[in-house]
């Protein structure tokens, strides 16, 4: 069975929704749970919506990745204009850790007879992990939150103040019990629940976050030690056959949210493509991402430039494979899910007469910087339909282990030389030559690098945002204009390469400013009505 299946028994026990309204169609807790079936349920309903494309895919917006032209609730965050009255994305929801608190309580109170009774406790620690993932997101994003750790009896005893960020860090690290050996499986009994290696990942995540950098190397060496996981090396290119729905449960993937056509659908992918698609353009590169990717020689856009061998003219030619996997650039050879080739141009107002239904002027469903997104996308006929696919959403995947270790030895400025070592294999698997470590031969210029290579590594997977954070840069970079790609012309002439057949004009008059960015807090706006209902809730750490 591939999937999870959720939308059977997510209504089941939860005596409560979120923290303050009771379900009338819940099932007593007098008569359920009352067998080993009812609690492995149960336990599945405590996955449902623990992670979905809001907080992996999309969450780029919120950095300099990525921009949004036809959803407010990303685009406040991001501009710099979130406020408590108008928050944008909502992350402040108790609904999944009363779920998990819920079914905690229930399993530990009712003697329920299993035939394995360690199953019972790997249940019990999955429930955990996702209890632990919630506070994750909610930490990182809110600061000091309340912390809720058993079912709440009534309305008045949820309306409790926030706890410490660092005490809610410290009780998520209650992940020490669930890694250890044996309190999780190893390999999961079904598709997407949750192992010790997730466990650990999550750990590693955390750890990075708060700059708790042995424990990151301890997790990171644990889960290698685990010997399920590496880095996927199939394919032509493997960087870009890892996104692909057919390659989805490779050796690289340590957690993922899985989906399936019709049931449990993903619907990301129309809001990637264009319009000529039929998509939205909803999420989009910007091009401060675009001049991130160095030229395939390893030598960044502006040193290759020095010397002759980058063009701005025509900026796509000879740059990282990663680009072409990941961005969907002018002039590329493209072809939609019928299997109608096309080549893509989003910068001519006109093609052959007619309009451009891709031009960024034409609407606002086409991409608003000239670029779309075609990791996951390509190719795009994998998709029978764009609107209702099975791509499942990753989490965690290998690279994001090795790269995390190479940056915590970089930060405590110890073994750079294996530090460097882990950046080779993402960059060789790439196909990217190894790092010039003549260059390279500092805890500073490999600091630079590292974090240019997560950036292009994991670009629209949900990453960006935390780095950006960590490393302190989010007023750098979150303020001032954003540009899309500078206007341009398209050589539709296919016997032209198609990394050459753009040409963009240059000088200042020929530059696209989306918006301008004004960044003014490291954290999100706890939404004004939960500070409503909860009087004795405060935030202290957003100033508008």
């Amino acid at each position: 069975m591939k999937n999870i299946y959720l939308s059977l028994i997510s209504g089941f026990l939860f005596t409560a929704c979120s923290l303050d309204r009771v379900p009338y169609d819940a099932l007593s807790t007098a008569t359920f749970p009352k067998t080993e079936a009812d609690v492995e349920m149960l336990a599945v309903g405590c996955y449902d919506g623990y992670a979905n494309q809001d907080y992996t895919i999309y969450n780029d917006v919120f950095s300099d990745n990525g921009y949004c032209a036809i959803n407010t609730n990303w685009a406040v965050f991001a501009n710099g204009t979130a406020t408590h009255a108008v928050p944008g994305i909502n992350w402040y929801d108790y609904t999944l850790i009363t779920r998990c608190n819920n079914f905690l309580h229930q399993v530990t109170t009712k003697e329920i007879h299993f035939n394995d009774p360690k199953r019972l406790e790997v249940l019990k620690n999955e429930v955990r992990f996702l209890r632990a993932w919630r506070y994750y997101m909610m930490v990182t994003a809110y600061g000091d939150i309340p912390l809720i750790t058993e079912v709440v009896p009534s309305l008045e005893d949820a309306k409790l103040p926030a706890t410490p960020e660092a005490d809610v860090v410290k009780f998520i690290l209650e992940l020490n019990d669930i890694t250890k050996d044996g309190a999780l499986d190893v390999s999961p009994k079904q598709k997407g629940r949750i192992t010790r290696g997730a466990a650990l990942a999550l750990k590693v995540r955390l750890c990075l976050f708060y700059k708790k950098y042995d424990e990151v190397i301890d997790a990171a060496n644990e889960i290698k030690s685990l010997g399920v996981y590496n880095l996927y090396q199939e394919g032509e290119v493997p960087y870009s056959e890892l996104f692909k729905e057919a390659n989805e449960d490779n050796c690289e993937i340590i957690l993922a949210v899985k989906k399936v056509m019709n049931d449990y659908k993903n619907q990301t992918i129309i809001e990637f493509c264009n319009v000529i698609d039929g998509g939205w353009s909803a999420f989009v590169p910007i091009q401060s991402l675009i001049d991130a990717y160095e030229m395939k020689d390893g030598l960044t856009i502006e040193e290759a430039q020095a010397i002759g061998k980058y063009n701005p003219e025509h900026p796509y030619k000879d740059r990282d494979p990663r680009f072409y996997a990941t961005i969907l650039y002018s002039g590329a050879d493209w072809m939609d899910n019928k299997g109608r080739k096309r080549i893509y141009n989003t910068l001519d107002r006109n093609i052959n007469g007619e309009p451009n239904k891709d031009h960024r002027l034409d609407s606002r469903n086409a991409s608003q910087t000239s670029y779309s997104v075609c990791k996951y996308m390509k190719p795009l006929t994998q998709y029978s339909d764009i609107n209702n696919t099975g791509l499942d959403m990753i989490v965690f995947r290998y690279a994001e282990i090795l790269l995390s270790k190479a940056e915590a030895m970089i930060e405590k400025n110890t073994d750079l030389s294996d530090a460097t070592d882990l950046i080779d294999l993402i960059r060789e698997r790439a196909g990217m030559p190894k790092v010039d470590r003549a260059k390279y031969n500092t805890q500073a210029k490999l600091r630079e690098l590292l974090r240019r290579e997560r950036r292009v590594e994991f670009a629209f997977e949900g990453l960006r945002r935390d780095d950006i954070i960590r490393w302190d840069i989010a007023k750098d970079v979150l303020n001032g204009p954003i540009y899309a790609s500078n206007q341009g012309t398209v050589d539709m002439d296919p016997s032209i390469p198609q990394e050459e057949r753009a040409t963009i004009f240059q000088g200042e008059k020929n530059q696209v400013v989306l918006e301008i960015r004004k960044f003014r807090n490291r954290y999100m706006p706890i939404p004004q009505a939960e500070l409503d209902k909860n009087p004795n809730l405060k935030q202290t750490n957003f100033k508008i």
